[in-house]
């Protein structure tokens, strides 16, 4: 074989070579990239339950407060309507 033929069967296998480690490094990256995008998507899953509980629970705290502001009124309501229903004595 020639000195060009030579360089040439080297220069293939060497380019061949490079190729193939590239491609091999890019589909790693791209695994990665599906591996990374899974977790992500699970995530996302379990966010919107995570606040609905929180939704749920600042429901539950504020119907507590608003049963217990409630109550309070009609105690108040309950007391000023029995103060009126007493009717003062007026000696003259």
């Amino acid at each position: 074989m020639s000195k060009q033929q030579l360089l040439r069967v080297f220069l293939n296998e060497r380019l061949t070579a490079a190729a193939v480690e590239i491609f091999g490094a890019v589909e790693k990256t791209v695994v990665e990239y599906q591996e990374e995008n899974d977790q992500l998507r699970r995530m996302l899953r379990l966010t919107p339950e995570i606040q609905l509980c929180r939704i749920a629970f600042a429901a539950l705290e504020i119907s507590g407060a608003f049963a217990k502001t409630v109550a309070e009124y009609q105690e108040e309501n309950d007391r000023l309507r029995r103060l009126l229903r007493i009717s003062p004595e007026i000696k003259l």
